[in-house]
């Protein structure tokens, strides 16, 4: 399916980085042969011992067992030992920095970073003698340490390791925690970087031969067991038990441009990048603090399901520096000055991917614009990947559209556009990999109903036409779906009042919840402490209250198991007097209320037949009955808990009720 759209131009402010053309090429993966302490033996490194500097690079956690040290130059057996390390630890949630000179105490610095939960993430590290050493993730200032008390040096015995502790081998606990990722475009700078600096250079690479650059491992090479050090100090690294898929391909947000953007609202701002090919253009950020835009000017290593314009060699890249789920922006490929686009325009496709070391490409189904010669995909939510390619060529054809049909808070049913009959589908959670996820092979149901969704996930999903068995299609996608949202009630109201009940109402605004959480209690009162009632259904009736008194409720709605809506309230009613009798006509009144334990009844000559306390909840609680004066007695809860209980009085058939708090 084609779109047609009238769109009115518009203009992006560009800073562009010219580099070298070295895209994210290789990284070091530190998962091959991990069991015998494969690491890289990056020398002295002299400087890092007694003056400023700063490290920065690329990672990617896979797992973590215990404290992994990923550069360092200490035993790390003992943190009092001399040198420093940088490691993951706690499951990943963690990063830790330890620095110890000869003469001085330690500092160490914990900072919470959840790397598992990241995939590729952009660290940098600045230290400054005789001030702070601060972290940086992706950008933006996360924690720092006074290290103003190290005066000494971090020399040690050892020399400094990436991927291992100094010793090379380090043993904890009777195991062997090792570092087990990836690391990528590894920098040392002999100064203290700001973070504007960092930021503009964090997503493309770099020559060499920037000022005050100290050591660069751009990690392209293949293996050969040696880390080459691209500037003119020296520092190259040397493998201890490497293998040759220590290097692998590299999934860092690495092109030779880049561009980026950082700030609490970026909802008006743009960024763009320009090729032969074309230029690429991201706006309309929703929910974005940090956005790069990079470019990459070499074809794709990758090339599965790509089927590319002849002669294109540039992609861009967009990196999000936010986890939440609920980010988006939009991408415009502009090619209206690229003779090879022009010619082939009516079979032209965007395609993207999630990184440099993922495949298949597939087809993202951005709308076209042929008066303005340019492709637009609205609502891109993830870290992609742009190529602007063709359909030409391609004997089996692809599905060209996906729509949501219907969705419960738990499902959604998902059809598409397609003239064929059979279909593979992908799906997962949002931001996978095609090269993972969830398979649904040769389906010939078109659509599917995706089950067991959990609340509040966003997914993702693909679908590949089969072309009926000859082969298969482009994959198309991702489409983002969730379960149907479990809408928040509104318009609460109470109706019915009387001086014991109320009935509770609301507006329901998701059409399958069946069942509402309620809490509720005096006013004011704090959400957890109040009295539950749960699973209760519209409306609800309210009992055991006492006339003459506010209440005030919250509801949310249930729409499945570990499903439910936010809480709407507080909303507060007041109960009217009771009919028959009240304080005024018999001249009874209670005091001190609240109470400490014991309250009085004053009742003249009219005494109550029967006395009752009750929870509101309608139990009954034990008391003691003090006689004090003529017309006047205590009453005296038995244990009594802090709280608000009812007082029930019985004079000739006639009932009264108050409430009674006790502190």
């Amino acid at each position: 399916m084609r779109f047609l759209l009238i769109l009115i131009p518009f203009c992006f402010g560009t800073l562009m980085f010219a580099q070298n053309n070295v895209g994210p090429g290789n990284c070091l993966d530190f998962a091959a042969n991990i069991n015998n302490a494969n690491h890289v033996n990056l020398g002295a490194l002299s400087w890092i011992n007694t003056n400023d500097f700063t490290v920065e690079c690329w990672m990617k956690v896979n797992s973590v067992f215990d404290d992994e040290a990923f550069f360092c130059n200490k035993n790390w057996a003992n943190g009092s030992n001399t040198g420093l390390v940088f490691d993951v630890q706690n499951n990943g949630d963690n990063m830790k920095f330890n620095f110890k000179d000869p003469n001085n105490p330690r500092k160490d610095l914990t900072v919470a970073v959840s790397v598992l939960k990241r995939d590729w993430f952009h660290f940098a590290g600045t230290y400054k003698r005789g001030g702070y050493f601060v972290v940086y993730i992706n950008g933006v200032a996360k924690d720092s340490l006074n290290v103003s008390s190290i005066t000494g040096s971090f020399a040690s015995q050892y020399t400094y390791k990436l991927g291992q502790d100094g010793t090379g081998n380090y043993t904890y606990n009777g195991g062997n925690p090792r570092y087990n990722g990836k690391i990528d475009d590894f920098r040392i700078w002999s100064t203290v970087r700001t973070p504007q600096q960092i930021r503009d250079n964090m997503c493309h690479s770099l020559t060499g031969t920037e000022p005050n650059l100290y050591a660069y491992y751009n990690c392209n090479e293949s293996y050969n067991g040696s880390l080459n050090d691209l500037t003119v100090n020296n520092n190259d690294g040397t493998w201890v038990n490497g293998v040759s898929a220590n290097h692998n391909l590299s999934g860092a947000a690495l092109g030779v441009n880049s561009v980026q953007k950082y700030g609490a609202s970026l909802t008006t701002d743009s960024l763009s990048l320009s090729s032969s090919s074309g230029t690429f253009k991201i706006k309309n950020f929703n929910g974005i603090t940090g956005i790069h835009l990079y470019q990459v000017n070499s074809a794709p290593t990758l090339t599965s399901g790509l089927n590319n314009l002849p002669g294109n060699t540039n992609y861009y890249g967009v990196y999000v520096c936010d986890t939440s789920s609920s980010v988006s922006y939009t991408g415009r490929y502009d090619y209206a000055g690229y003779a090879a686009a022009i010619n082939d325009e009516n079979q032209l496709i965007l395609f993207n991917r999630k990184k440099n070391d993922v495949q298949p490409w597939a087809n993202c189904l951005a709308s076209q614009n042929v008066m303005t010669h340019q492709l637009t995909k609205n609502t891109i939510k993830t870290r992609r990947e742009f190529l602007l390619g063709t359909l030409t060529g391609l004997a089996c054809q692809t599905t060209d559209s996906i729509y949501l049909i219907s969705a419960t808070p738990t499902s959604s049913n998902i059809g598409w556009q397609t003239a064929g009959n059979h279909w593979n589908i992908l799906w997962g959670p949002q931001g996978f990999a095609l090269n993972s996820g969830t398979l649904i092979s040769n389906t010939a149901t078109n659509s599917h109903n995706f089950t067991g969704l959990a609340s509040g996930v966003t997914y993702e999903m693909y679908v590949q036409d089969t072309c009926q068995g000859t082969g298969s299609g482009i994959w198309i996608g991702p489409f983002s779906f969730q379960g149907e949202a479990c809408v928040t009630p509104t318009q609460l109201s109470a109706s019915n009042i009387t001086g014991t009940s109320a009935s509770l109402s609301w507006t329901n605004n998701t059409p399958s919840a069946n069942a509402f959480d309620i809490e509720w209690g005096l006013p004011g009162f704090t959400q957890g402490t109040g009295i539950p009632a749960n699973g209760v259904t519209l409306p609800y009736v309210l009992t055991g209250l006492g006339p003459n008194t506010s209440y005030s409720y919250y509801v949310r709605a249930v729409c499945g198991q570990n499903n439910t809506s936010g809480w709407a309230g507080p909303f507060t009613f007041t109960t009217i007097n009771n009919a028959g009798l009240s304080e005024n006509s018999m001249l009874w009144k209670v005091y001190p209320n609240p109470s400490n334990g014991t309250v009085y009844l004053n009742y003249g000559t009219t005494q109550p037949e029967s006395i009752r306390f009750l929870t509101l909840t309608g139990q009954e609680v034990a008391f003691t009955r003090i006689p004090k004066t003529v017309g006047c007695m205590g009453l005296e809860l038995s244990n009594p808990t802090k709280g608000m209980y009812l007082l029930e009085l019985h004079y000739q058939g006639n009932r009264w009720v108050t409430t009674v708090s006790f502190q």
